[in-house]
């Protein structure tokens, strides 16, 4: 595998002036960026367990936190690309409680993947939003533990601990979620604090991220900074199961702190990290609009150790 520094790819594309327009920005659009496109890599999918129910979250996140966002995740002041928006899938409920939490986008691609794997046509490049690569598994890869992983550049991340105890407080403070009546509980988990409505009839321990472990599925949680938003969408069974899967590929097995490390690292200068050739099917290099510093987030990761 033939490996070089994204800065040489900086220079070549700043001197013929870019490339081909691209999907994935690993910077700030308001600075100067680096946009990369890979071409997808056939993988494995190994099913580790089976649910029964999917839920469908609406994901909604500050990318700028000068900016404003409301309890129900609208934007209240700032620029509408200050938010980043997406869809999120929850597959829970079965037998042996393992759980996969990952990004729509992330499905869809999954699912390009099979269709090749059968005959069907690879796709040409892959282009998953940033930060929609990032996974949980709950209670694996034995009960009571978590495995999360991502992507960074062109390496896969594999990050296990044991299944949070978040010390929920649960309130007498309700509301309704999508004709479900929830109730309000409180937690502090690694720098911020949530709120979170559980259904009390729908008996499932279980929650998008990481949460969990109250009395009834979590529908709606959010942080009090209203920085990270979470509400669900849509939710079904199917009584013939859903298979649980992840991805059979090559991680580097590492600890949350590391990982956050290198994540904000790449995330403020992807020019410091080795890439495989291999992967990149076309760079593009944007030139800063106020002159700002690429390498400074304007964001705060969910975990904040």
């Amino acid at each position: 595998m033939r490996k070089i520094s994204l800065a040489i790819f900086y220079a070549a594309a700043w001197f013929f002036g870019g490339l081909l327009p691209m999907a994935f920005s690993p910077t700030d659009g308001r600075c100067q960026s680096i946009q990369v496109m890979f071409r997808p890599v056939a993988y494995r999918m190994d099913s580790i367990g089976m649910a029964r129910i999917e839920c469908r979250y609406g994901y909604s996140w500050l990318r700028d936190t000068t900016a404003r966002m409301s309890a129900d995740g609208g934007l209240v002041s700032g620029d509408s690309a200050d938010v980043e928006r997406g869809m999120m899938l929850l597959q829970c409920g079965g037998p042996s409680g393992v759980s996969r939490f990952y990004s729509y986008d992330r499905f869809y691609l999954d699912s390009l993947m099979l269709a090749a794997e059968g005959g069907g046509a690879m796709p040409d490049v892959w282009s998953l939003p940033a930060g929609t690569a990032f996974t949980v598994y709950k209670n694996f890869p034995e009960p009571g533990r978590m495995t999360s992983t991502d992507i960074i550049g062109t390496e896969s991340y594999l990050m296990e601990e044991a299944v949070p105890d978040f010390g929920w407080r649960v309130l007498d403070e309700w509301k309704e979620v999508l004709g479900y009546r929830v109730r309000r509980a409180e937690c502090s988990f690694r720098g911020r604090d949530y709120v979170a409505w559980f259904a009390p009839e729908l008996p499932l321990s279980e929650g998008p991220w990481k949460f969990c472990g109250l009395p009834g599925l979590i529908l709606e949680v959010y942080d009090t900074r209203l920085q990270y938003h979470y509400v669900l969408q849509g939710l079904s069974v199917a009584d013939s199961g859903i298979r649980v899967e992840m991805p059979d590929a090559q991680y580097i097995r590492t600890d949350v702190g590391s990982y956050l490390r290198t994540l904000k690292r790449y995330t403020g200068n992807p020019m410091l990290f080795d890439i495989d050739m291999s992967a990149i099917s076309s760079v593009r290099i944007s030139k800063p609009a106020d002159g700002g510093d690429p390498s400074v987030l304007h964001f705060d990761f969910q975990e904040i150790l």
